[in-house]
């Protein structure tokens, strides 16, 4: 018998001739593993192949198994099945083409664990994510819980709850790639908040959105705001077009990062309905006025922006005079208030008295007339003259943010 080295080389070498690797495999037992190493690293699942494929797999001599399949591919035949769908969708018959939605996701719900937990890509063609069942969708998890790249082309949702469960159903999920597939045809709020893995394809994945209306983006790490990031987070929100209405942007500031360029990719003119915008930049106020003119500037005919909630900006190093004339500008003559925060922190001493909460373990204020409390007033005065103009009107909401830090942790 030939060394397993040798035989890996020879096998190797045979990687592309399918013929000679089938040849290879009939050699003797200890070949039939490597083989199938290279004879299955891909496995291609449609209408035609599919049933004989799970066929293969009921035999007691079936092998594949020990293929450790790296990619599995679900959709229909390039050859034959394209043509028809090309067909139902220009004739809009909706029953070919629900069916072969229901038809791509059956297969993949079939799909073994034994044989396909190895895989790590996963490419889904022409599939409807609403039809599975909830514990259909948990099998799925279930077998492909190794697969951390995710290729869907015209993959149909219905409701945003569709996506988030395709999204868990791939717990080591680390790229998802998407071609022309919809995102839920009612999908008018997004949340993407706290991680530090990159959004930009979940968020190419949702273009277009022509009914957002609210848009949440908190990012984990202030560097991965890339400008090919601000671009097509700019495309998601130009398709809402006028029906975007709330914005909130919060990043992490990080001193090497530098957010001008971003910020100039978003354009607000585009966008001529928004109502509220919340901002967030880390603790530095570098990026509040530029992020202010663009606004100013967008263009807007017709004010409407009522609400704008600049969390923390007290503690913000800015030019107030300057602030208080971009406030000026017709883009926010509708603002009907200009909310904010202020941070303090308490101990001990300035809860005598006060009984402890058991869940959370902390206090949630301070006892009046304690430092913190005098100081907060102090605060929040010394702010609010630093808007005259606004306060002036009355439209100027501060919150006083107080938080327990416990001396002895």
């Amino acid at each position: 018998m030939l060394p397993v080295e040798l035989c890996n080389l020879i096998i190797d070498h045979l990687h592309d001739s399918k013929p000679s690797l089938l040849a290879c495999s009939l050699v003797c037992r200890a070949w039939v593993s490597e083989c199938r190493l290279h004879l299955f690293c891909k496995v291609i699942l449609n209408s035609g192949t599919a049933e004989p494929f799970f066929q293969l797999l009921e035999s007691p001599h079936a092998t594949i198994a020990s293929a450790r399949t790296r990619e599995l591919y679900v959709g229909h035949n390039t050859a034959r099945s394209k043509f028809e769908l090309r067909v139902a969708q220009l004739t809009r018959i909706r029953e070919t083409i629900d069916a072969k939605l229901l038809e791509h996701m059956g297969i993949l719900s079939r799909c073994p664990a034994d044989v396909f937990g190895h895989a790590k890509k996963l490419s889904v063609t022409w599939a409807g994510w609403w039809t599975p069942t909830d514990p259909e969708r948990l099998s799925i998890g279930q077998r492909f819980k190794n697969v951390r790249e995710l290729d869907l082309c015209k993959v149909y949702l219905q409701t945003d709850e569709d996506f988030q469960a395709l999204l868990a159903s791939f717990p080591a999920l680390e790229i998802l790639s998407s071609a022309d597939t919809a995102p839920p045809a009612n999908l008018h709020t997004i949340s993407l908040k706290d991680s530090d893995t990159t959004y930009l394809c979940i968020i190419r994945s949702l273009i277009p959105c022509p009914l957002l209306r609210v848009f949440q983006f908190h990012d984990g790490t202030f560097g991965s705001f890339t400008p090919t990031l601000a671009k097509e987070l700019n495309r998601l929100l130009v398709s809402a077009g006028g029906r975007l209405e709330d914005f909130e942007f919060k990043v992490k500031h990080n001193d090497s990062a530098d957010l001008d360029a971003q910020i100039e990719l978003i354009d607000f003119a585009r966008i001529p309905n928004l109502k509220r915008i919340s901002f967030w930049i880390g603790n530095t106020g570098r990026y509040l006025i530029p992020l202010l003119r663009c606004l100013a500037e967008s263009g807007s005919s017709t004010p409407m922006l009522e609400t704008m909630d600049i969390h923390y900006l007290p503690q913000y190093d800015i030019d107030w005079d300057e602030l208080d004339d971009i406030l000026q500008r017709p883009y926010f003559y509708a603002l009907r208030e200009i909310k904010t925060s202020i941070k303090m922190y308490f101990d001990l001493e300035d809860v005598v008295g006060q009984e402890r909460l058991e869940r959370p373990e902390r206090y949630l204020k301070p006892n009046d007339g304690s430092r913190p409390h005098i100081e907060m007033g102090l605060e929040v005065a010394r702010f609010v003259e630093c808007l005259p103009k606004y306060q002036a009107r009355g439209i100027v909401r501060v919150a006083e943010a107080y938080h327990f830090w416990d001396l002895r942790d």
